[in-house]
């Protein structure tokens, strides 16, 4: 099947109810790689199926939760339910179980594909890839070796760069400044039957909050529903709503709440994890994925139905702040930052192994990595090679996808 003609497969889903985002997101691909790259998930596991396995993975390395859709764009800086301001993975729409070496991959591909706008040489851009690799096993380690490793955070004293800046900005956010752009120009109102059907949910969402973190049935009564366009990019074309909440005196809270589909991840390993896990509701795979990687996560993750559709909820809340990995210059704050993500994507991995929930992940990820990884430096090699490989590969790709749309052939 063409490049072309897996978009357009994908893509259809969403045809008849958000076409005006998939508009956005085709314009986008259009621009630039790596938006291309963090479109198209669904063909890198396609790519991803098709591989032979790694000499660094095993059937043990394969029962990992995955983040799914791993790349610069996919981590943030945000205030995690202790109340600590941390940086971690953000994303957790393709979440799925299947190789560690999956996420790992797609990172370091994208640290490439993301560096290309700037004025750093490709020769610079590749020990990015080994301080990613290093950050992540050392990180791994950690954990496995006990100690502080499972209450490890990345945050504004362990960080610098970017990423610290990320950090210390979601610690300035105001929320008064925030509500005050619910009804800003990348939204949009809903009719009164939308509206209706998110207030209609809410019951059966909160009842499944935690006994010890639900509050008073007034905190969720809803007062005004927005829907929110151009956000993300592998996102585009799903229905993502704002649903502005009572809240307490201190303030009014929004939540977010996306359309769920199924993982791209599955397509490389079907069956890994059963819908039987998450009740056949793919709101409900996500969020238990984002409460497994996220250490103290977000209590107001969950999920809901919405006019027969499924969808993951979770609060948008000031203190969340994006990477802002376009600000990276040098070939310097490019591994900086590639070793802090590296331990970002390692800590998620070993929070969600068989100590969080041993009936999906039943084994210690850090020992099976390390079991696996017998070589170290061949492992930075083999992934050095694989990122020159797949950034090549994603280029043809998008090369052949402009020339599809120059064609005037469909893409959704």
């Amino acid at each position: 099947m063409t490049v072309a003609r897996q978009i357009l497969e994908h893509n259809r889903q969403f045809r008849e109810t958000n076409s005006t985002d998939l508009v956005t997101k085709i314009a986008r691909m259009k621009e630039d790689v790596f938006p291309f790259f963090r479109a198209t998930a669904h063909l890198y596991y396609a790519d991803m199926a098709a591989l032979p396995p790694s000499p660094y993975t095993n059937a043990q390395t394969g029962r990992c939760w995955l983040a799914g859709d791993v790349h610069l764009a996919n981590f943030g800086a945000m205030r995690d339910a202790a109340g600590a301001e941390v940086f971690a993975l953000s994303d957790f729409d393709e979440a799925y179980v299947g190789q560690y070496l999956w996420d790992v991959q797609r990172l370091a591909a994208s640290l490439l594909l993301a560096s290309y706008a700037s004025d750093i040489e490709p020769a610079e851009r590749r020990p990015a890839i080994a301080a990613m690799a290093t950050g992540y096993l050392d990180c791994l380690a950690g954990f496995e070796a006990g100690g502080d490793g499972p209450a490890f955070r990345l945050t504004a004293d362990n960080t610098s760069g970017l990423v610290q800046k990320a950090i210390k900005k979601a610690a300035k956010a105001d929320r008064k400044e925030f509500l005050a752009k619910f009804k800003g120009p990348d939204t949009r109102p809903v009719a009164d039957a939308v509206r209706d059907a998110v207030t209609a949910a809410m019951p059966d969402y909160v009842s499944r909050i935690a006994p010890a973190h639900r509050k008073a049935v007034a905190y969720y009564q809803v007062l005004d529903v927005r829907q929110r366009l151009g956000a993300g990019m592998g996102s585009l074309g799903k229905l993502r709503y704002y649903a502005l909440l009572h809240g307490t005196d201190d303030g009014k809270v929004v939540l977010e709440l996306k359309q769920a589909v199924p993982s791209a991840v599955e397509v490389a390993n079907p069956g890994a994890l059963p819908s039987a896990s998450y009740g056949g509701h793919e709101g409900q795979r996500i969020a238990r994925a984002q409460r497994a990687m996220q250490h103290d996560a977000d209590v107001l993750t969950g999920y809901a139905t919405i006019a027969g559709m499924p969808f993951h909820v979770h609060e948008k809340a000031p203190t969340d702040k994006d990477f802002k990995y376009d600000g990276i210059a040098s070939a310097a704050e490019l591994n900086k930052a590639a070793a802090i993500l590296g331990m970002a994507l390692a800590s998620a991995h070993a929070w969600a192994d068989r100590d969080h929930g041993a009936q999906l992940v039943n084994v210690g990820i850090g020992k099976a990595v390390s079991d696996a990884v017998t070589s170290r430096s061949g492992f930075i090699a083999e992934l050095t090679r694989f990122a020159d490989s797949y950034a090549a590969k994603v280029r043809q790709d998008w090369q052949a996808f402009k020339e599809a749309l120059e064609r005037g052939e469909p893409m959704y």
